[in-house]
């Protein structure tokens, strides 16, 4: 079986999750895909790292560790050195750790793709903590997720273990490279005459976890930690990079994530968001309920209504989280105490992606397209999930492509209610509007930040509900294209999905829990239409109950491909000269999509079989 049909997990999403305009009860999966492209992403930082270190290990001396693995019948472990994990379809570089170039622990789950993994790295002889009764296990590792579960462990006597689950990332996903890890381990083995660390991978068939410069450091008194701040529009967990002035709301849902890292309690924590414009002018600030006690290990999720006095214009806008307590003249890191999220108000784009909105050196960005899955060349839809609460007519799409799109490939937009695409069954049979093919060209890859627009074939009118937006993407000829995802901000499992028209395990629809660079516009002739690189060509007559008569102003060689709205190819003809007649007959009535090309250049018209 090919790799890239491995069996997925199964995400059952129950009435009233989302704020769709028809629900429907969603069976849909998680798929596992080949990116091939990722930009930088810098880490916040994960915990204190100014502390007394009490033992350490940069895996140079490999013997100071020992490997095995728990009842797996093909015997996949982790091995110590700086070899890089397995070429493609999955290329993941070698971790970025400060020691790297002398060594560092690698479970590749990709290359060796045993079904039972089960592997564990521990270290050789025992540490003596007898002086240190709080005590941090930090790390750097390199993950990216699949199906599968990271555990920290450690023991009192090198048998007994002490689980604690890390990396709970969405699947697909990527940690930074490096991403510091910080656990506080001093329950554990705290005050332990002996004590030993393990690291444990249990999964199928993933990709890879790379571990190094481990260290046990002392555990600080004071320490707060700001896990995450989030901006939602529409208090629903969504958080749009874009939203147009005709539909920002008046208040915004806003929260922050607090950890008490620290030995000590910490009293009267609070937070504060203040809500700024580009200009760095202060719109609106709130200060959450204070909690009086957090124990260590204690977390707390502040959640608020942010309502400025105004409502806000179009332009770019930051919320600054800010914490504080008691304590906090003393907390031990006080970068990790302040967040911020970024989002725009627009005139008229909407989008889940926050690109040229998100500061650079915050954005995270992965791609997806015609090469991400075998066989689904033609007709692989990326769809963003977007809430439209005020009547607003919409007109087209535009998609940030990635660099290594071609020019040559197209993509049609479309929208599609909520009742279809989240079905037990999904239905993408019936899209609300689609656009021509829309096809990329060499000035789209040069010039404009690699943005095409198009067009629908008719102005939406979108009431109150929530709806799918499509990019329904096409190779031609060899020519692959591919659609920027923005993985900065975690998103709800369904914000993005995608549609696999050739699928072996028959779920074709699967959540992807980013933000595609797809966006929904309300202006007026956005995109223009591509004049097709295949000229002189006529179809007649449309609708037609079958024959369909197809003329060339200029002869040659010709093939012929017809296409149903799911993408699935119905029929396949050829015919040299300048005209050819073909036969729909016998097919379902509805809108077909019918591709000539001679080799080179090709044309695409939507007919209608009645």
């Amino acid at each position: 079986m090919n790799k890239l049909y491995v069996s997925v997990l199964a995400l059952s999403l129950m009435g009233g999750t989302v704020m769709a305009q028809s629900q429907g009860n969603a069976n849909l999966h998680v798929k596992k895909q080949q990116v091939t492209e990722r930009s930088a992403h810098h880490a916040q930082p994960a915990s204190s790292s100014d502390r007394a270190v009490i033992w350490s290990n940069d895996f140079s001396d490999p013997s100071t560790w020992t490997i095995g693995n728990i009842n797996d019948p093909n015997n996949d472990n982790w091995v110590i050195g700086t070899t890089p994990p397995g070429g493609p379809p999955y290329d993941i570089p070698p971790i970025e750790s400060t020691t790297a170039a002398n060594g560092f622990a690698l479970f590749d789950s990709n290359v060796l793709c045993g079904g039972t993994q089960n592997a564990w790295i521990r270290t050789t002889d025992p540490i003596n903590l007898a002086a240190y009764p709080g005590v941090v296990l930090t790390f750097q590792e390199f993950f990216r997720r699949y199906q599968d579960t990271c555990y920290v462990e450690t023991s009192t006597d090198g048998v007994n273990w002490m689980s604690q689950k890390i990396n709970l990332i969405a699947s697909t996903s990527y940690t930074d490279n490096p991403q510091t890890i910080a656990v506080n381990v001093s329950s554990q083995i705290g005050g332990a005459s002996e004590a030993w660390v393990r690291f444990r991978y249990v999964g199928g068939c993933g990709y890879a976890w790379m571990v190094d410069d481990v260290s046990l450091v002392t555990l600080p008194n004071n320490e707060l930690i700001m896990d995450y701040g989030y901006t939602s529009q529409f208090a629903d967990g969504f958080e749009y990079g874009r939203v147009p002035v005709s539909q920002m709301p008046a208040s915004i849902n806003v929260g922050a994530s607090v950890i008490n890292f620290g030995g000590l309690q910490a009293t009267n924590v609070s937070v504060t968001v203040a809500l700024t414009d580009e200009n760095n002018v202060e719109l609106a600030t709130l200060t959450s309920p204070i909690t009086p006690v957090m124990a260590n290990g204690d977390t707390v999720l502040f959640d608020m209504t942010l309502t400025p006095s105004t409502p806000l214009a179009v332009g770019n806008y930051r919320a600054r989280f800010t914490m504080t307590s008691d304590q906090i003249g003393d907390d031990d890191d006080l970068s990790n105490n302040v967040r911020d999220r970024y989002f725009a108000v627009t005139s008229d784009l909407y989008s889940l992606d926050g690109i040229d909105v998100i500061p650079d050196s915050m954005l995270s960005l992965t791609s997806m397209g015609t090469n991400s899955f075998a066989d689904n060349t033609q007709d692989f839809r990326l769809m963003n999930y977007f809430e439209v609460p005020n009547t607003t007519t919409f007109y087209g799409i535009e998609v940030y492509v990635s660099s290594q799109t071609v020019a040559g490939s197209y993509f049609i937009a479309a929208v599609y209610d909520t009742l279809g695409v989240l079905a037990l069954v999904p239905d993408l049979s019936s899209p609300l509007v689609e656009s021509d093919p829309r096809v990329i060209t060499d000035a789209d890859l040069t010039t404009g930040g690699q943005r095409a627009s198009v067009s629908f074939l008719q102005p939406i009118v979108l009431g109150p509900g929530a709806y799918y937006v499509s990019a329904n993407l096409f190779q031609e000829g060899g020519s692959e294209i591919r659609v920027i995802d923005d993985e900065t901000v975690p998103q709800p499992s369904i914000a993005s999905l995608i549609y696999l028209p050739v699928d072996a395990n028959n779920n074709f629809v699967y959540t992807n829990g980013t933000a595609f660079a797809i966006r929904l516009s309300s202006q007026l002739n956005v995109g223009v239409q591509e004049t097709p690189s295949l000229k002189g060509i006529t179809m007649y007559p449309t609708p037609t109950t079958g024959p369909l008569e197809i003329r060339s102003e200029t002869p040659g060689n010709m093939t012929v491909e017809v296409f149903n709205a799911l993408g699935a190819k119905v029929l396949t003809s050829s015919f040299t000269g300048t005209a050819t007649t073909l036969n729909l007959a016998g097919n379902a009535a509805g809108m077909y999509t019918v591709r000539i090309g001679d080799g080179t250049n090709f044309n695409m018209q939507r007919i209608v079989l009645k």
